[in-house]
C-alpha cells in the first residue's frame, strides 16, 4: 500500500483503546521522567498502559484521538477551551493501576496544570509513531489533519514533550517552546504554544 494511503488519517473508536494505551506505553517507557513516576521496570509498562488508557477514553469525549490507517501511529488531543474535567472517578481509577506510585502520577499532574493556561486552546497530548514507520512523515500527517481544522477555526494549540526529538518536531509545525518545567528525578518537560493563524483581511480592489 502506498505511503499516501498508509498516512491517511481517521477517528479513533473505542475497539482501538487498548492498542492505543500498548502503543503509548511502548513509546514512553524509557523516558528519564517515565523512569521517574514508574521505577520498576518490569511493571512500567503495564502501568503506562493502564494510566494511558484512562486519558485515551477521557480524550474521546472531550477531545480528539486520531489514527493512522494501518494503526502505525496516534495522536490524542485534548479541548480546553473551558476548564477540562477530570476524567470520571480519576482518583479511584489512577490509585487501581498506578499502586504506590500513584502520587508521583498526581504530582506531575499537578505541577503540568499549573502551567497550562486556563482555557481557549486545544492541547497536543500526545502523538506517537511504531518504532518500524517514522522517518516517513507519518507523526506530521498525524497532527497536520486536526491542526488545519484548528487553524481554520482561529484555535491556538498547547503540548508539553519531554525528549529534543519531539520538541524538534513540534518546532517544525510552529510550536514554539515556552519553558522548561523542571521535573523530581532531574529531567524537564518542554512546554510549547503554537498560536492561531493570523485573520487573513480581504484585499479591497
Amino acid at each position: 500500500m502506498p505511503v499516501a494511503d498508509l498516512a491517511r488519517v481517521v477517528a479513533a473508536e473505542p475497539a482501538d483503546i487498548d492498542w492505543i494505551a500498548r502503543l503509548i506505553a511502548d513509546s514512553c517507557a524509557e523516558f528519564d521522567q517515565v523512569a521517574w513516576l514508574v521505577p520498576n521496570r518490569r511493571q512500567r509498562r503495564t502501568i503506562l498502559g493502564e494510566v494511558a488508557r484512562i486519558h485515551v477514553e477521557h480524550a474521546m469525549f472531550h477531545g480528539a484521538v486520531h489514527l493512522l490507517a494501518d494503526r502505525s501511529g496516534v495522536a490524542v488531543w485534548f479541548d480546553h477551551h473551558r476548564a477540562l474535567p477530570a476524567p470520571p472517578d480519576y482518583g479511584r481509577r489512577l490509585a487501581e493501576v498506578a499502586g504506590s506510585n500513584t502520587r508521583r502520577f498526581v504530582r506531575l499532574d499537578t505541577l503540568l496544570a499549573d502551567h497550562r493556561p486556563a482555557a481557549g486552546y486545544e492541547r497536543l497530548a500526545v502523538v506517537t509513531v511504531a518504532p518500524g514507520a517514522r522517518g516517513q512523515g507519518r507523526g506530521r500527517a498525524l497532527v497536520t489533519h486536526h491542526l488545519a481544522r484548528l487553524d481554520a477555526a482561529g484555535i491556538p494549540t498547547y503540548a508539553e514533550v519531554v525528549t529534543t526529538g519531539g520538541r524538534d518536531f513540534h518546532r517544525r509545525l510552529g510550536y514554539r517552546p515556552t519553558r522548561l518545567v523542571r521535573v523530581p528525578g532531574g529531567s524537564a518537560v518542554c512546554v510549547l504554544w503554537r498560536p492561531a493563524p493570523p485573520t487573513q483581511t480581504p484585499m479591497i480592489t
